[in-house]
């Protein structure tokens, strides 16, 4: 049985984003929560994300960089075409200039006029097995190895 110590090297301080994040607002299904699955490596930040609208399922992933323990900004974005995105990720990289923030223990992705932070996603805990099998594809490993053109 892991010890306290172990149970805390799922999330080190130093990749403060790295983790599985949802936000249910508005849905009681599971499966419509919208999603972020993040793994960090310095201030390279990769993964995937998704979300459910008008009656559809979108998912993708993205790169992004931090800035500070508590601010990212997501750099390139690939998936299915929505409002996320129009770059299916077969096909490349959508360069973009988006926000990831912490604040209150919750994930933000918007960015407001008045500085505040909106952090509606909230952490999954004991999603180590989500992490890991995200870490062990072949386009995570070149992503956080910063080999974006390896990572598709």
């Amino acid at each position: 049985m892991p010890g306290p110590s172990e149970a805390k090297s799922e999330r080190p301080a130093s990749t403060p984003f790295a983790g599985v994040w949802e936000s249910c607002a508005g849905t009681d299904a599971p499966e419509q929560c919208g999603r972020y699955v993040l793994l960090q490596r310095g201030k390279r930040i990769c993964g995937t994300w998704s979300y459910f609208a008008s009656g559809d399922s979108y998912e993708g992933r993205i790169i992004g960089d931090a800035m500070s323990p508590m601010e990212a900004r997501r750099k390139q974005i690939c998936g299915r075409p929505g409002s996320e995105t129009r770059t299916a990720c077969d096909t490349g990289w959508e360069t973009i200039d988006r926000p990831l923030r912490l604040c209150s223990g919750k994930l933000g992705d918007l960015d407001s006029k008045d500085g505040r932070c909106f952090a509606d996603f909230e952490r999954v805990e004991g999603a180590t097995a989500s992490l890991q099998e995200l870490a062990s594809q072949p386009w995570m490993q070149a992503c956080l190895s910063g080999k974006e053109e390896e990572s598709r």
